[in-house]
């Protein structure tokens, strides 16, 4: 029975596809376009562990959201969120609010008719359905593109950085799944419309070639990456990937007191630490309480848009030091990695 593979081309890529056609029981549904990967159902990979033109073959396996337990809200006219306040992002505001900067969020897709994300969502594509239709049919990317960017129209939900410019990547299907290949697919996507943040709120422990190939050149063209730990702090506690590469940067989950939440993975360990326990956002159609690492990351990605706009003159790896630098202003406890978000030296 064929089951869908990664193969890493060693060759051409013609001619490794003309290969691969001639075979029986290989069928290729697609070729990457910046990166030396078909994506094919197979029925034998012995095949390929013998012939010069590629190099690997891995399963193309499921990764998926990082979400905790989530409850509902009615939005009100309230102060800024516990969670915003907490990363000192209004702090930041004044001279930095993420206008102009284009943050990707490889998700679930965008409800960019909400009204606390309305004028935030600058474009996006559908992965998976090869479409422009890059709604959101499961709540999970929503969530994070308002911890990113709500624009604090609505409920007094503001985002980290209220003036980015969104872009959803809808990578994730509508349970919150999604396979390897088209996360990749994203991070190619993302790299042909000059995101500058790409947010990934999602995960997997088992560890995937073709995916640290596929980080590592967005991180070497000068996008920061940014990604949730993942939720196994009361099992494993390693962090999962893509968090886990040294070019990503990768977030744990705090609560309200500023210690670890119990699900945040830390071991791997974390670069940062943000909120990620009872974090109030957009959700598809309303509002929602989530917790999570996937929460976490998005105060980081927002933060980098802060960066970003405060600095303009810095480049991508240059911005990603600079705003781990940030958190050496408060105290830094172990397993923090650089500490918590704190976005309040931007104002100065």
């Amino acid at each position: 029975m064929a089951k869908r593979y990664l193969i890493h081309v060693k060759a051409n890529m013609n001619q490794a596809r003309k290969v691969c056609m001639k075979q029986n029981g290989i069928e290729i549904l697609y070729c990457h376009k910046h990166f030396p990967f078909i994506v094919a159902n197979v029925e034998n990979i012995k095949f390929f562990s013998k012939h010069p033109a590629f190099s690997l073959i891995e399963e193309d396996i499921q990764i998926r959201v990082h979400r905790a337990a989530p409850s509902t809200f009615n939005p009100s006219a309230s102060p800024i969120p516990w969670n915003i306040q907490a990363v000192h992002a209004p702090d930041a505001w004044p001279k930095s609010t993420g206008k102009g900067v284009r943050v990707g969020v490889l998700d679930t897709g965008i409800a960019s008719s909400h009204p606390a994300l309305r004028g935030r969502v600058a474009g996006g594509y559908n992965i998976i359905g090869q479409s422009r239709n890059f709604a959101d049919d499961n709540g999970h990317g929503t969530h994070v593109a308002g911890i990113i960017a709500a624009n604090g129209r609505a409920g007094g939900l503001y985002g980290v950085a209220p003036e980015a410019q969104l872009y959803g990547i809808k990578v994730m299907d509508r349970d919150g799944n999604g396979r390897i290949s088209d996360v990749i697919r994203g991070i190619e996507w993302a790299m042909d419309n000059h995101i500058q943040v790409l947010n990934m709120s999602l995960g997997d422990r088992n560890y995937n070639a073709a995916l640290e190939y596929a980080t590592r050149k967005a991180h070497q063209k000068g996008m920061i990456l940014v990604a949730s730990a993942g939720n196994d702090g009361e099992r494993s506690g390693l962090v999962d990937y893509p968090a886990r590469f040294p070019w990503v940067i990768s977030v744990g989950a705090v609560d309200q007191e500023m210690k670890r939440a119990s699900f945040s993975s830390t071991r791997g360990p974390v670069d940062m630490m943000a909120p990620g326990v009872d974090i109030r956002s957009s959700w598809k159609s309303g509002y929602r309480t989530e917790s999570g690492t996937s929460m976490s990351a998005a105060h980081v990605s927002g933060g980098a848009a802060l960066v970003l706009s405060r600095h303009p003159e810095l480049n991508g790896a240059k911005a990603e030091s600079y705003l781990k630098r940030l958190n050496k202003r408060s105290r830094v406890r172990k397993g923090y990695g650089h500490g918590l978000l704190n976005l309040s030296p931007l104002s100065e």
